[in-house]
């Protein structure tokens, strides 16, 4: 978090995430993570939760990391390739309280859900920070037939949504210290079931 203060600080237009073609500055990832921390904030999250996300590489995941840590709370990233029941176990044994996952992954972790202490899956797609022509392009001819549309219930909120009613927002919760764990990453050999180490 010192790091993102330093670059928003001494270069706030700079690049801090380039993806498919469209940039996002570090003064842009700093607002954009506040406002997704106050939204984790708005639905329980609070120091010492386990935030899980099921994302591959995108900007959606460093959002989520950054906001999760400015509450204190702890960051489980959990493989996009897990069936729903190799969710389950790490879902159970960390303890998560959201899940914030890609369309494409909603239904795995729906099924998921039923059988641990979640309370909150957030969707996100891949295509929302696509450059535009490529938004346009991937929304005609791959969203439904790549499976990325999925359709929220139970109340399931979207990334963007979220996004939008805190935009302007920042977390008013004292920030984590050194000794405060920050990441739970599930490791286990080929014979034994994964283990949350910190």
């Amino acid at each position: 978090l010192e790091f993102l203060d330093d670059a928003v600080a001494q270069r706030p237009g700079a690049p801090a995430l380039l993806f498919k073609g469209s940039t996002m500055s570090w003064g842009e990832l700093a607002t954009r993570s506040d406002a997704c921390a106050s939204a984790l904030a708005a639905l329980g999250v609070q120091a010492g939760d386990r935030v899980a996300v099921v994302l591959p590489n995108c900007p959606q995941f460093f959002l989520v990391e950054l906001a999760t840590w400015k509450l204190g709370a702890v960051l489980v990233p959990l493989n996009p390739i897990y069936t729903a029941e190799e969710l389950e176990g790490p879902l159970k044994t960390t303890g998560a309280k959201v899940v914030v996952t890609l369309t494409t992954f909603y239904e795995r972790v729906k099924q998921a859900q039923r059988r641990t202490a979640v309370q909150h899956v957030v969707l996100t797609s891949i295509k929302e920070y696509l450059p535009p022509v490529t938004r346009a392009l991937f929304t005609l001819l791959l969203e439904k037939k790549g499976g990325h549309r999925a359709t929220a219930r139970d109340g399931d909120p979207t990334l963007p949504a979220l996004l939008k009613a805190h935009a302007g927002r920042r977390p008013t919760v004292k920030r984590p210290g050194p000794d405060d764990d920050a990441l739970f990453l599930m490791s286990g050999g080929t014979t034994a079931t994964p283990k949350a180490v910190r």
